[in-house]
């Protein structure tokens, strides 16, 4: 078994980690009570805590994501946004991590609250400096797209927001969401325009559910930086050649792989193949409040399945290695 104190005292960076899956559930629960947010069906107060884990592997992937039906109705104000935000990056500072780059979508924080998309990041800006300040912690933000009711006229509409208002703290742009969700081939355009007109950076989560040709779509269509989970991959030597070759980070997320169903056994998980073929790989929380599971158990899990303490050495400089930050990263 693992040792879940190993890696507590290394220094960690984060490169894939959602802001609402940071948030611890007891947390979400105070601001459901305090803010007077309405739960879905399915969902009551008194249960509310265990409803928003998972930490037992589910039979299905739109199981894993059930915690989210309440998740998406959060912030209600920009208050809660600041409380969301501080417990997120507390938590994160509390496990030796350094550096975060956080992703959330603005559609649902601009629709909750009638806001536009450039008073939404404004305010995502603001609150992260402000968090990020307190704890003494480089955070950015990552903007996630869902492949859930992906709309092209909306996500021009968001880049152009995010040409208005962003200062360096939108670092980059993902695809995230079941990848059973069709979205227009096009799609990829935004994520061209992202690097070539924002100078941003791109992470596609693909592969996660074993399909092959969405990880192809990211690479050379999307001009992928990091694909996130890219388990499907092992599918394909010269898919792993190419990710390999084009010097692709792949953003392994050990826990949420298993809690997910995807991966049914740990010492089965893809990442060894990663290792064999010299593919370049971060090792993140993804979820870590949710999944009561942070980096360090992370680390911890990997030497169980691997024995590769001496990656695990090396894993901060490959995390800034890999990262998206332009402004350069403190140590």
């Amino acid at each position: 078994m693992h040792d879940p104190e190993y890696g507590k005292n290394l220094k960690k960076a984060d490169l894939h980690a959602h802001l609402n899956g940071c948030i611890p559930p007891n947390i979400v629960a105070s601001l459901v009570e305090k803010y007077e947010i309405d739960l879905p069906d399915g969902f009551s107060k008194e249960k509310l805590v265990e409803d928003l884990r998972v930490i037992k592997p589910v039979s299905s992937f739109p199981e894993y994501f059930r915690p989210w039906l309440v998740l998406k109705r959060l912030p209600k104000g920009k208050a809660c946004l600041r409380e969301m935000i501080n417990a997120a990056l507390g938590n994160l500072k509390k496990d030796n991590i350094t550096y975060a780059e956080l992703r959330n979508s603005p559609f649902n924080i601009s629709e909750i609250n009638s806001i536009s998309l450039e008073d939404t990041l404004s305010w995502l800006i603001e609150e992260i400096a402000i968090a990020s300040s307190r704890y003494q912690f480089m955070a950015k933000l990552i903007i996630s797209f869902s492949r859930f009711r992906f709309d092209l006229r909306r996500a021009n509409e968001l880049m152009q927001a995010v040409k208005l208002v962003n200062d360096g703290t939108i670092v980059g742009f993902d695809l995230s969401g079941n990848e059973d969700e069709c979205i227009p081939f096009e799609a990829c355009e935004i994520f061209r325009r992202a690097k070539d007109d924002l100078g941003l950076s791109v992470s596609i989560h693909a592969g996660e559910t074993g399909k092959l040709e969405n990880i192809l779509w990211a690479i050379n269509d999307c001009k992928a930086d990091r694909i996130a989970h890219a388990t499907a991959a092992t599918k394909a030597p010269n898919t792993l050649e190419d990710i390999r070759d084009r010097n692709i980070c792949v953003e392994v997320c050990l826990t949420s792989n298993y809690l997910s169903g995807l991966v049914k056994d740990l010492h089965e998980h893809p990442v060894t193949t990663f290792i064999e073929n010299n593919i370049p790989f971060v090792l993140c929380s993804d979820n870590p409040q949710t999944n009561n599971s942070n980096l360090s158990d992370e680390y911890s899990k990997f030497i169980d399945i691997t024995g590769r303490r001496d990656l695990i050495a090396e894993m901060y400089n490959t995390q800034l290695r890999y990262s998206f930050s332009k402004g350069g990263l403190y140590d």
